[in-house]
């Protein structure tokens, strides 16, 4: 092959993979910025997707959200677990798991049967002197703020039971009708219900054990 022919051989082969690499290139950010583009797009349909129910009329529907938008619980065992079921797990003791003390249908110790059942006889006092005083056996209604939510039954005495007057009264609820303007929000953040409820007491996933006055009964 003569120099000539064979520098325009290389000058030809050259170009040809020039425009090769360029074309690669080219198509490589091409489908980068098909896919970048896209990917809003398929997040915004994901979360559409994964966006939990706000129908009052399904029972599967989520009740109420924590601050931070997370279901704080539906009541149904069989479902994925919730901010609420997760936590409450977190503050039992593991050593009560694999106890004979019934549970409840999340797995938790069921405390208020287990005293019903006489598997427990909790003192009243460190001081062996101290005097203990009766349960108070007064029912509340706490009405909520929803139509579609059941009103609170809430039971003095199982609380007494454990609890003296004043662990509650006044710092954490003030003994007045209408004083204490709870929110779920606020129970989910660890005050009112909160303080043992998503602790020690039940979860507030079990929304059923609070919620059992039919809205409205009354009229």
């Amino acid at each position: 092959m003569k120099a000539s022919s064979k520098g325009s051989f290389l000058k030809v082969a050259f170009s040809v993979s020039l425009l090769g690499f360029v074309g690669f290139a080219v198509t490589g950010y091409v489908g980068t910025a098909a896919s970048a583009a896209a990917a809003p797009a398929a997040k915004e349909a994901a979360t559409k997707k994964e966006a939990p129910k706000l129908d009052p009329k399904d029972p599967g529907s989520v009740i109420y959200l924590d601050t931070s938008g997370k279901p704080a619980g539906v009541g149904d065992p069989n479902r994925p677990p919730s901010f609420a079921y997760t936590k409450g797990h977190g503050w039992h003791p593991q050593a009560l798991t694999g106890s004979n003390l019934p549970k409840d249908k999340f797995g938790l110790i069921d405390w208020a049967r287990s005293v019903r059942e006489n598997r427990i006889a909790p003192k009243p006092s460190l001081d062996p002197n101290d005097d203990e005083m009766p349960p108070l056996k007064m029912d509340v209604l706490i009405p909520t703020k929803s139509d579609f939510v059941d009103d609170v039954i809430y039971p003095h005495e199982m609380h007494t039971f454990w609890l003296k007057c004043e662990v509650c009264h006044p710092n954490i609820f003030i003994p007045q009708k209408g004083a204490n303007n709870m929110t779920m929000v606020d129970i989910t953040n660890g005050k009112f219900c909160g303080r043992c409820h998503n602790k020690i007491a039940f979860p507030l996933a079990d929304c059923k054990r609070c919620h059992v006055s039919p809205k409205n009964a009354s009229k």
